[in-house]
């Protein structure tokens, strides 16, 4: 019986429970956490944009090409009209 109170009372510590944070501890650990969570996401938006902005630009930059290939030929050829 006195080894079995023995033994329960050595491992009483390892059941010990951390203190309690503090509130102001709370707060800070939070606080850090949403900054990651905010920095975390902005990284995604910028990179969702990124990645949806980037077939309109491609497509606009063909269209500017094919603008600038074209044009000089048609002045030419508006002026030897005339």
């Amino acid at each position: 019986m006195r080894a079995l109170l023995l033994l329960a009372l050595l491992a009483l510590p390892a059941c010990h429970r951390a203190a309690p944070e503090t509130v102001q501890e709370r707060a800070a650990n939070a606080s850090v956490h949403l900054e990651q969570r905010f920095n975390e996401l902005q990284a995604e938006a910028e990179n969702d944009t990124a990645e949806a902005a980037a077939p309109a630009e491609n497509e606009a930059d063909a269209l500017l090409n094919q603008i600038n290939e074209t044009t000089p030929a048609d002045a030419n050829a508006a002026g030897n009209a005339r």
